[in-house]
């Protein structure tokens, strides 16, 4: 009886400590012109720790209580004195105020308080004694002032009040009777239940509406937290969920299982030439062809943009690489919207269970890694894994891990590589080099850069580069003639913050702008040419120098290269080392269009004196490899210039 009763005084409580709150608000700053607002204000603090103990009571039997057995005694005390604390409170006021109120402020208290004990007639009608305490306890003591006052509007205001207190009496006294007796009734045998539902027919409709309510909403939970908004098939905590359980029948029936990792080709391109909401259409269309094909929808999901998941259970290599090669057809078919005849691919990876791993996580990073390795060699095609993928993926895993550590640890350094002059055999500028030593294995830049590009840890790795070459270079042996080249990446630069980085890093060493040379591959021509150009055009507002590394194996043009308007263009070693093989055509052919553009021009990979000499009197003007110098930190760097100045040239 008390649990329910308890119940039901909890049920209001959320909306009766709002409006409390709000009364306290009105009453103490809806009446500016009353002497006592400040008195009112310390009032008010006191209101709102009773408020806050009455929420965090509510909240505690929110959290703990409800829907369990308990003895109701102790929360039953503590819900009633805080009631009864709050009834004192608003009397106090009436009785603190009374003196300082004017007849507009008290018909307003008066009004307030009667609103307050009308309601509490019905809302606290679960317990006898706050129902009809309650309005007694609210309006008596300001009735009485009200009639021991000279004014007779006062005496009014007073004689109104305590009738008010025994109407409110005697409808909290039915109300307690009603909501008493409906407790009872609840608690009758089964005999009596027809009867009840005639009497409370009203209670149950309300009662049918909030269970139908909670049924939708419990619906809408699970599909919040189950269901992929867009495509309508499972997300990746469901999928993974899903597995798990297969993998747990498959190890219970001795039967395998294969996990597909859809990734689609040319979906990125539809979506920037048609916008999204064509490209949402398209992977609804794809999700419905999945569907289509999948045996169960609880193995089917979208993982995330444009890729999807599906698990085959019992199903070994044969028929995986089989559905697949099915699967790339159907996704491959036309799809038409909106008047557009639309085609994307699917590059698929596969892993099986048991062969490859046992663990739902582990199954689906290995078929990541296998459609990750065949998108790299050819898309729209299958993969399956194998170990020395996961030699690889381990490897990578590896670098990642460590990269992510390796400035904080202090494992990068950086060396630098002089290039000379060819007329005056004077180093002409230096370009410095990443190295990284990890537990004491030296990385080659060519293995953990790609790393660093596909993990997204190039841009840290980048910024420090730049900052710390600057402040090396800005200490160096060399005089101001001698500049400094650092390489940038495709990322670094597509980034979008490489002009900022570089301002900061010229600032923080004190390096002079012309001082500096950024060198970009050539094969950054592949990406967006009006993007490149206008970061290179910006980097060069500023001062500094742009070089074009590897010039002549990849993708520039003599039209995108006269738009750059580069300082200096860097032939590939690969020339230098065919340089009687042909090599000296290209040569010379890049020779003179870099003298009709304008452009310096340096042969990397120079190992011999014969290609030193040969180079130089075909007239290229600067000189770079392992013939001059090895890669050397600035220490070292120094050391060398100084034998290297006491040569005869």
């Amino acid at each position: 009886m008390q649990r329910d009763a308890l119940n039901l005084l909890h049920s209001n409580n959320a909306g009766s400590l709002l409006v409390t709150f709000c009364i306290c608000i009105a009453l103490v700053f809806g009446f500016v012109n009353n002497p006592e607002v400040a008195s009112k204000v310390y009032w008010l603090a006191l209101v709102c720790v009773l408020l806050l103990y009455r929420y965090w009571d509510m909240y505690h039997w929110r959290k703990y209580l409800k829907g369990n057995e308990y003895d109701a005694y102790k929360p039953m005390l503590r819900f009633t004195i805080a009631r009864y604390l709050t009834a004192f409170a608003f009397s106090a006021y009436s009785v603190v105020f009374f003196e300082s109120m004017d007849i507009i402020e008290l018909a307003c208290t008066i009004v307030i308080l009667s609103a307050m004990a009308g309601g509490a007639s019905t809302v606290l009608a679960a317990h006898k004694g706050l129902a009809l305490s309650y309005a007694f306890i609210l309006l008596t003591p300001l009735s009485v002032l009200c009639l021991l006052a000279n004014e007779e509007y006062q005496n009014i205001f007073g004689i109104l009040g305590l009738i008010f207190v025994v109407v409110m009496f005697s409808s909290a006294k039915y109300s307690n009777q009603f909501t008493i007796e409906s407790i009872l009734t609840k608690h009758q045998n089964s005999d009596l239940l027809e009867q009840m539902e005639l009497k409370n027919k009203e209670i149950l409709e309300v009662n049918a509406s909030l269970e139908s309510k909670v049924q939708r909403r419990t619906e809408q939970i699970f599909e919040l937290s189950n269901i992929d908004p867009l495509s309508k098939l499972f997300n990746r905590n469901a999928f993974s969920e899903n597995l798990k359980l297969l993998l747990d029948s498959c190890e219970l029936h001795e039967s395998s299982l294969a996990v597909l990792f859809i990734d689609l080709d040319g979906f990125k391109a539809i979506n920037d030439s048609h916008g999204h909401a064509i490209g949402d259409k398209v992977l609804i269309e794809t999700s419905t062809r999945l569907s289509a094909q999948a045996d169960m929808k609880q193995c089917l999901c979208r993982w995330g943009g444009d890729e999807f998941l599906i698990a085959l259970q019992g199903c070994d290599v044969e028929r995986a690489l089989e559905f697949a090669n099915n699967l790339i057809f159907n996704l491959s078919l036309p799809i038409t919207i909106e008047h557009h005849e639309l085609h994307v691919g699917a590059t698929i990876g596969i892993a099986m269970y048991p062969e490859h791993g046992t663990d739902e996580a582990q199954l689906i990073t290995l078929a990541d890694t296998a459609m990750y390795v065949q998108k790299q060699l050819a898309k729209s095609d299958v993969c399956v894994f194998t170990e020395q993928m996961g030699e690889t993926l381990q490897r990578e895993i590896k670098l990642k891990e460590g990269l992510s550590q390796a400035i904080k640890n202090d494992e990068l350094f950086v060396v630098f590589q002089p290039v000379i002059d060819s007329k005056s055999g004077q180093v002409g500028f230096c370009e410095a080099l990443l190295r990284w030593k990890l537990n004491g294995e030296l990385v080659s830049p060519v293995e953990f850069i790609p790393v660093a590009e596909h993990h997204g840890l190039i841009h840290s790795i980048g910024a420090w580069v730049l900052h710390e070459s600057c402040k090396l270079a800005s200490k160096w042996t060399f005089d101001e003639t001698v500049d400094l080249s650092i390489n940038v990446s495709v990322a670094q630069l597509m980034h979008g913050d490489l002009v900022s980085i570089v301002k900061s890093a010229l600032a923080g060493s004190q390096l002079p702008a012309e001082n500096l040379h950024i060198e970009i591959t050539e094969s950054i021509f592949a990406q967006d040419i009006s993007y490149v150009l206008e970061q290179m055009k910006a980097l060069q507002r500023i001062g500094i120098k742009v070089s074009v590394d590897d010039f002549g194996t990849g993708f520039s043009s003599l039209a995108l290269l006269q738009s750059l308007s580069a300082d200096v263009v860097k032939i590939d070693q690969s020339f230098i080392k065919s340089i009687d093989e042909g090599g000296k055509a290209i040569i010379q052919a890049t020779q003179y269009m870099a003298n009709e553009l304008g452009y310096s021009v340096v042969a990397e990979g120079v190992e011999t004196k014969l290609q030193a000499d040969t180079l130089s009197a075909m007239g290229v003007e600067s000189l770079q490899g392992f013939y001059f110098s090895k890669p050397m930190k600035a220490g070292e760097l120094a050391l060398w210039h100084e034998a290297f100045k006491a040569q005869p040239k």
